[in-house]
């Protein structure tokens, strides 16, 4: 097993090791007095082949063999994209990131790994303080997988910086339904107790999350219409709007809506689409985006919305 580890962590399509050099390994991995045969590592190469463990070999200068583990699980380029995913992700503290960055980095060779530095650069005062994160996903997936009910505190910061806790520190209680990774990070799509609406809280803002022993609530609920229709992670009253966007803005509209939206040409500037949307003031904040290159055309108490919003951004300046 120490060889297997020593050819795991040692070699790779670019570095090999000698039985001598497999030897001084082995002195190192239980001490300089550590004492094996050249037969004995040969015969546990010829084990760990028999046992599916991939080694490669080649014959170098003097006949000698070298031996190599070539196989990985990981591709280096997939490794670093799970690098970069996780040094990206703000619902990670910078001390989780560099934890796991560091367990990816030991899924190939120790040559292959430096390699691998990060090369994503990111603002560290966007990075998540809550620590309890970790564990609150994995009690958010259990109660989802149980269809049980949960509990937990919510809050925000104020101007001070400092966090304070909705209903004064009293426990939310909802259904979950769907963890949502969105704008690096994560949200629990959740109906409260007593309500009817769907809610969205972002999980690093929870506190205290466990299970509540109430079961077998039946919920229709289909999380990818859900999101189809959420702009920005708000919920809102469903209800059918037709926009028209400037022909530049293609691109974007192809971005969120996907290939399959149905667009109608206007004139040869225009073009418009008729979508199922959660009106929300996230709908009306993505729309604002695009200043006049987007327009809604109906319903037409979203157009007043719009126009109040865009009356209260004049009277601003």
């Amino acid at each position: 097993m120490a060889i297997q580890e020593i050819l795991f962590q040692m070699t790779d399509e670019e570095h090999e090791l000698s039985i001598s050099e497999i030897i001084e390994q082995l002195k190192l991995y239980f001490g300089s007095d550590y004492k094996v045969s050249k037969n004995t590592v040969k015969n546990a190469i010829e084990e760990l082949r028999s046992s599916k463990f991939n080694i490669e070999e080649s014959i170098k200068e003097n006949q000698t063999i070298h031996y190599s583990h070539q196989y990985r699980e990981f591709e280096i380029h997939e490794l670093r994209m799970l690098i970069d995913a996780i040094s990206s992700a703000r619902f990670i503290t910078q001390e989780e990131s560099n934890k796991l960055i560091e367990k990816v980095k030991s899924l190939t060779s120790k040559h292959l790994a430096k390699r691998l530095r990060n090369q994503v650069i990111v603002d560290m005062g966007v990075k998540a303080e809550n620590k309890e994160v970790r564990y609150h996903i994995d009690t958010i997936h259990s109660c989802i997988n149980q269809k049980k009910m949960l509990t937990f505190q919510y809050g925000r910061y104020n101007l001070k910086k400092e966090f304070i806790l909705s209903r004064e520190g009293n426990l939310y209680t909802a259904w979950p339904l769907s963890l949502v990774w969105n704008s690096d990070y994560y949200y629990l799509v959740a109906k409260p107790e007593g309500i009817e609406e769907i809610r969205h809280y972002r999980v690093d803002r929870m506190k205290k999350v466990s299970e509540k022993n109430v079961q077998n609530l039946q919920i229709e609920f289909n999380i990818t219409d859900h999101l189809k229709r959420c702009f920005n992670m708000y919920p809102g009253e469903v209800d059918n709007v037709e926009i028209q966007f400037s022909n530049q803005l293609i691109n974007v509209v192809l971005d969120r809506f996907g290939r399959n939206i149905n667009i109608k040409k206007v004139d040869e500037e225009k073009f418009s689409i008729k979508i199922s949307a959660s009106v929300s003031d996230g709908l009306i904040r993505w729309l604002l985006t695009w200043a006049s290159d987007a327009k809604v055309v109906s319903p037409p108490y979203l157009v007043k919305k719009i126009k109040d919003e865009v009356t209260k951004m004049y009277q601003n300046y």
